[in-house]
């Protein structure tokens, strides 16, 4: 069967396979790191990342966002032209904010480092993350022209070029760097170090294929600049303010954690390790299934904003309700997978037998967050940008003041730290869902996208751990007993999901193989 190349299903495979291997090319990313730096330097640059995304929030997500989406309205117009005045528009913008609030970060990095990140070491990778961040600027904004007017090809090679010069760079970075001894907070510069390679590698080939192709743009070009510049601000600055007040909540309790796990009675060498485990290495691992759920948001997300264009409610409301059913189809069982394997898998992978540490709590958030993820970005490609900043706010601080109570008052540490996030979660997540039927009309199938994946999955995972615990007895190689369980999950779930009444190949032929609007 010849694939229609301009169907949901078409680019979400094509984003699924870049994106499943750019996940395997990330695990060997993190398997090197862990390897080369340690867990206690992960840690440090976790930290380091929670700073980068806070200056991110401030002069890049909303401007980078606002393109995509506009830029998908301006060509369901017929307004293809004017999509370069509004690439030079939100550039300019990304580097005002850029002058006005990054480079000053540089100069006041050692207050960060010392007083609100509390970790010394920081301080050379938060001088590193500026330069790397100016490269990233360029990179986004182009690649949400391409996201944005449906050219998907361009921007999976760049993602998956950037993670190969990233290894590559870290590679290179730490093999020269061998017989040197590296404090935890050099090893974290020399990891963002290699990030400044592979950023400008990717900035490069995206805005060169750029210029090759914005001439091809065709259309009107009658936009007035100043409606431009209101069509981004209406995107950009409540986005903006929500990623950001969500990151400095979110980055907050990051910090948080190493501190109230010394409270609890670890020492700082264990809480480091414990909190570079978890953001390093579990978390990463748990997000696997984010291969196809952030395939599908890039794809559908500029489909619903040219919808809400065009008026096209029906359409909204059908392909909200698919996007949905994928979350349950595939999330549940690869949650469940992780609870079943997920210790075995990170053992083998990182060598680390904290990996496997509260996976029961993990899956069910990681999982709440799927629902949440997918329904918001419908929510804030109809309009809803406002709605969502706010809430994405209160789930937030709802965490970190979750954070503050289990774990610090009540001491139970990083027990503390993942109740806050569930609540987080499911907060966001049953807020969206209540606000997106009300708006679209959805009718929830809950049979059809809950209980029927998750009948399956735990019928599937009785027997696949029953074979799993025969097949320890023998000598087998564990990466090959586990990857023949993990097969057989799959094919089991797919015969009892087919017995309970839905075949998902299918379904995704039926429902994903329409012509995009």
């Amino acid at each position: 069967m010849k694939l229609n190349k301009n169907s949901i299903f078409y680019h979400c495979l094509l984003l699924s396979s870049s994106s499943v291997l750019l996940q395997m090319i990330g695990f060997a990313y993190r398997i090197l790191l862990g390897r080369f730096a340690g867990a206690q330097a992960i840690a440090v640059y976790g930290l380091v990342m929670s700073a980068y995304n806070v200056v991110l929030s401030c002069t890049l997500t909303g401007v980078a966002l606002s393109v995509s989406r506009i830029a998908s309205s301006y060509q369901a117009m017929g307004e293809g032209r004017s999509i370069v005045r509004l690439i030079r528009t939100a550039l300019l913008l990304f580097l005002m904010l850029f002058f006005v609030l990054a480079v000053p970060f540089a100069f006041g990095r050692d207050f960060f480092a010392q007083t609100v990140l509390g970790n010394p070491q920081t301080e050379l990778a938060l001088l590193l993350i500026v330069p790397c961040l100016f490269l990233t600027g360029f990179e986004n904004v182009h690649k949400a022209f391409f996201y944005g007017t449906g050219q998907t090809m361009i921007p999976t090679i760049s993602e998956i070029l950037e993670m190969f010069c990233r290894i590559i760079a870290a590679a290179l970075l730490f093999h020269l760097t061998a017989e040197i001894s590296l404090d935890d907070g050099q090893a974290a510069a020399l990891i963002v170090c290699g990030m400044i390679f592979s950023e400008m590698v990717s900035a490069t080939f995206l805005v060169s294929i750029y210029h090759l192709r914005q001439t091809k743009l065709s259309g009107k070009n009658t936009i007035s600049q100043p409606q431009i510049l209101r069509d981004i601000a209406s995107v950009a600055v409540p986005v903006s303010l929500s990623t950001l007040i969500g990151r400095l909540i979110s980055s907050a309790n990051m910090v948080l954690i190493p501190r109230i796990l010394i409270q609890s009675g670890n020492n700082q060498y264990a809480a480091m390790e414990e909190f570079g485990v978890l953001s390093g290495m579990t978390m990463p691992m748990l997000m696997l299934p984010s291969a196809f759920f952030s395939p599908l948001i890039t794809v559908l997300s500029p489909r619903f904003s040219a919808g809400k264009v065009l008026e096209h409610h029906i359409m909204i409301r059908r392909k909200a309700g698919k996007a949905l059913h994928i979350v349950g189809l595939i999330g549940i069982p690869s949650m469940t997978m992780m609870l079943i394997f997920g210790e075995q898998l990170g053992e083998l992978l990182y060598h680390n037998p904290l990996v496997g540490r509260h996976l029961p709590i993990l899956t069910l958030i990681t999982l709440v967050g799927f629902y949440y993820a997918v329904a918001e970005s419908v929510l804030e490609s109809i309009g809803l940008q406002k709605s969502c900043s706010v809430l994405t706010v209160a789930a937030s601080l709802t965490g970190l003041l979750c954070t503050l109570f289990f774990g610090g008052i009540m001491k139970k540490g990083m027990t503390g730290f993942l109740i806050g996030e569930l609540l987080s979660s499911l907060v966001g997540a049953v807020f969206c869902l209540r606000w997106l039927k009300k708006q679209t009309q959805l009718n929830f199938q809950i049979k059809n996208w809950v209980f029927r994946p998750l009948l399956a999955s735990v019928v599937s995972g009785l027997w696949t751990r029953f074979v799993f615990n025969f097949l320890m007895q023998a000598e087998i190689l564990p990466v090959l007993r586990l990857v023949f369980c993990m097969s057989l999950f799959a094919f089991l779930y797919t015969i009892f999901l087919r017995l309970l009444g839905t075949d998902f190949w299918q379904y995704t032929q039926k429902t994903l193989l329409n012509r995009l609007p």
